[in-house]
This record gives structure tokens, sequence and C-alpha cells, in this order.
């Protein structure tokens, strides 16, 4: 049977590619109307891939007007990444007591693939971070939350990446496998600290890269 995209999917994935690459501005409001005929999508999925995301953090509604794109200040990046440092050292903390060998599993098999990627000598950076390393890097991050035990950390740490989007998604670094590795070899080896400190060093790496292109 071929894969089929439904018609919420497919006006989520035009309009979230959108605001990730800055066609749709923050300044402007938007109607419900304006984004269906811009993208060709109807009005009724238009909406329910609204409703996406906005939960998503990617967009406001602003009643009686439409939707806005939400902006991100330094004020908001910084912000992100302390809570993502909060909730991923501690997650990474749990998860090192209680990793499966299916976790382990997933991990190499994503740590793999950022390295086959990191490799590729045809892939435009631009795109390839916007695309499969931006979900490489979503994956292994929520792989290692949901080894914590904890559904809802799982779910912050999402919610989190998914606001830093934007910004991750112009990372030329960001399906660079070794701090991935580095970090997979501590869970491998049940190092609660090391796990943590390693997890500390590649989120406040990837802050300073994020805030030096803002």
């Amino acid at each position: 049977m071929p894969n089929t995209v439904s018609k919420k999917d497919k006006a989520y994935q035009v309009i979230k590619k959108a605001i990730i690459t800055g066609q749709l501005e923050s300044a402007k409001i938007y109607s419900i109307a304006e984004l269906s005929e811009a993208f060709e999508v109807g009005r009724t999925p238009a909406r329910e891939a609204l409703v996406i995301l906005a939960s998503e953090g990617l967009i406001d509604p602003i009643p009686r007007s439409g939707y806005q794109v939400t902006s991100l200040s330094i004020h908001d990046i910084l912000e992100i990444f302390h809570l993502r440092s909060v909730l991923e050292v501690e997650g990474v903390g749990l998860a090192a007591g209680r990793i499966t060998e299916d976790n382990i599993y997933l991990l190499e098999e994503n740590s793999r693939l950022e390295q086959e990627l990191a490799k590729s000598p045809h892939t435009d950076k631009s795109t390839l971070s916007y695309s499969k390393g931006y979900e490489l890097n979503l994956e292994f991050h929520l792989t290692i939350a949901r080894a914590a035990g904890n559904n809802r950390l799982v779910d912050l740490v999402e919610k989190l990446l998914n606001e830093l989007e934007r910004v991750l998604a112009h990372d030329p670094y960001i399906a660079e496998p070794k701090q991935h590795a580095e970090i997979l070899e501590r869970l491998k080896q049940r190092d609660k600290l090391g796990s943590q400190e390693d997890m500390r060093k590649h989120i406040e790496d990837t802050k300073n890269r994020s805030l030096s292109r803002f």
C-alpha cells in the first residue's frame, strides 16, 4: 500500500517549512484564507495544522484577526537553552540508570546515520540541517528522554526543541556526531555523572553556536 499524506499533514508541513525558512514574517498577521490560498491547501486542513503549530509554540492565534508567527529574541533563546540544560542533564542522569539495550541500539543507529550524513560530500549544508540532520538530532534527544522513564519529560524536551527548530535548522553542525557519540558512550557505561557533564557541554556548545548566528 503506498504511503499517503493527509491533507492536514500536508498543510502542517508546508506552513511549518515556511515558518522555519522565514517565508512567513513574524511581524505580519495571516488569516486562514490567506494561508490556504498561498500554500494551496484547504481551509479546514490549514486550520487543523495551525492548531498543531500553535501547540508547538511556532505561532500565536490572534483573536478575530488570524495567526502570527512567534518571534524569537536572544532572551527567548537563552531561556529555552537554560530549560533544556535543566531538563536534559537531569534526564540523561536518569537514563544512565534505566537505559535498556533497545534504547542503546536506537542511539547507536542514530549515531551511525549521523556519521554517514556528516561524511556525505553531496549534501547542501543548509538543506541537510533543515531536514535529516535536524530529525536525527531531535530523535537522539527524545530517545534519551524516553529512556529516563518520564513521559512529561519527553513532552517538554520535544516542545523546547520544536521552539528552537528555526535556530537549529540553520546550524551547519546540527548533524555533527562527535558530541552525541560521547554521550552515548557514557550511557553505555551507565556513567551518570559523565553523561550529565557531556550533555551539559553539548547543550552549552549548541547554545553558543546559535547565539553567534543570531
